[in-house]
């Protein structure tokens, strides 16, 4: 990727995220039970089977448990081991500064916006302000990274498939368990995808030999 590619990219990205705040304060702006976001999740929790059947439910956390930090910390001991014996060191210290610094500007936005939880459609409780999603945000731009990183030896559709429909699943399982509202994943997933294009363009530039 040319240099003023990468700037042209830059500018890109900071639009998206300006006008992802802007839209994060016109959604709390708007009249709750009158939101599409209310109408879904009423639509969903009146039909969900997932909180009707145990097994179901226990998948459906389990889905949603591959998004959460304990997970991301167990799997960098084999992913560490792997890089580092297949001369990937620094392949695997951007793929941790990547989510780091993903998380840290989900953080950063959720603090900006302030948006409350769907307190009501809770099926299990959880703290913190709700957008944009942190597992769709920061599940996408990690594993869409970690797959470029070894795009160059393993060109697999049958990952690709893996990585969308996981992506897929993470955001969905978090609006199913009701711990966020639909535009939180679906902000979140944009955000986590650009993460990743400047992630991927900035390696290219400067971080690759």
């Amino acid at each position: 990727m040319e240099k003023l590619k990468l700037r042209q990219f830059i500018v890109l990205f900071f639009t998206v995220l300006i006008c992802s705040i802007i839209f994060g304060f016109y959604l709390k702006s708007i009249r709750l039970t009158n939101s599409v976001d209310y109408k879904i999740m009423t639509l969903i929790q009146n039909n969900n089977i997932f909180t009707k059947n145990t097994i179901l439910l226990n998948f459906i956390k389990f889905i949603t448990s591959l998004g959460n930090g304990l997970t991301y910390f167990i799997l960098f001991i084999p992913l560490g081991v792997y890089f580092y014996y297949n001369n990937l060191k620094k392949e695997f210290l951007f793929l941790i500064a990547t989510l780091l610094l993903t998380y840290m500007l989900n953080e950063l936005i959720k603090y900006i916006v302030l948006r409350k939880r769907p307190v009501e459609f809770f099926v299990i409780n959880m703290s913190g302000y709700s957008y944009p999603s942190g597992h769709s945000m920061n599940f996408s731009a990690f594993y869409l990274t970690f797959r470029f990183l070894l795009s160059e030896r393993f060109k697999s559709r049958l990952m690709n498939m893996v990585i969308y429909i996981m992506i897929f699943l993470i955001a969905i399982s978090r609006v199913i368990l009701g711990v966020h509202w639909p535009t939180d994943v679906i902000v979140g997933f944009i955000l986590g995808y650009f993460c990743y294009g400047l992630a991927k363009a900035l390696y290219l530039n400067f971080w690759r030999d």
